[in-house]
């Protein structure tokens, strides 16, 4: 008697095993992802750090408005995609938009610090001013007039003293604040006040944005034409 083959029975015992595998590995690559993606983000991290320290202590002829910020949105755009690809991570939108969150942070460092730097460099010039210092040793040991039209114009320089002082230390409050710095940026360019110094880092920063996202996509369309590239040669061999 002729037994036709077993087929359908194997195949399908085939496709369970296909199917048991696919689910076996599944849960596999989601940890994976989810590893490359913190150790990603940690490296990403550093490397930003680095950026905005390197950025901070340029010289000052290099840090030319507006291209400054773009060649730094450039410069993690192109790094931070290169290393998710180097992860085998997928650069999509929402990696893209941690890319744009990073770069933003390191602008924001890039402020912070050099805000610190002219800072310091502003509390320095107060300290060699001695002006104050000798006005107040003036006034210490200067005695009042005994006439008392001399001891009235005495006492109004006294007070208009006071007040170039307390103006002085106002003045000395407001150059240590980040508006200042801000204004102190574009000095070079015009002298601005508020708000137009911070809407003019406000563009600054949007330009840098949209030179990282350029960036990162440059380097994933060059990505995608060189494993294409690999792939057609392959096929040829």
């Amino acid at each position: 008697m002729f037994n036709p083959p077993v087929v359908y029975p194997l195949l399908i015992s085939r496709y369970e095993i296909e199917t048991m595998t696919d689910q076996s590995t599944e849960p596999q690559r989601q940890p994976n992802q989810k590893a490359s993606f913190i150790q990603w983000l940690i490296i990403a991290t550093v490397l930003i750090t680095a950026l905005s320290l390197l950025a901070v202590h340029l010289p000052e002829r290099l840090k030319l408005l507006l291209v400054y910020a773009v060649v730094y949105g450039l410069i993690s755009g192109g790094v931070l995609t290169t290393l998710a690809i180097k992860f085998e991570l997928s650069v999509k939108k929402t990696l893209i938009l941690v890319i744009v969150c990073l770069t933003i942070l390191g602008q924001s460092l890039v402020l912070y610090l050099s805000h610190q730097r002219y800072r310091e460099m502003t509390l320095k010039r107060f300290k060699a001013d001695q002006t104050s210092f000798a006005i107040d040793r003036v006034i210490a040991t200067s005695e009042p007039p005994e006439d008392p039209k001399a001891r009235k114009d005495y006492e109004q320089v006294l007070k208009q003293i006071r007040e170039a002082k307390t103006e002085r230390r106002k003045r000395e409050k407001d150059l240590l604040k980040i508006s200042s710095y801000l204004k102190h940026r574009i000095s070079a360019i015009a002298n601005l006040k508020a708000p137009w110094p911070h809407l003019f880092w406000f563009i600054e920063l949007i330009l840098c944005c949209l030179a990282a996202i350029w960036a990162s996509r440059q380097v994933v369309r060059s990505d995608s034409n060189n494993t294409s590239a690999e792939k057609s040669i392959e096929s040829k061999s």
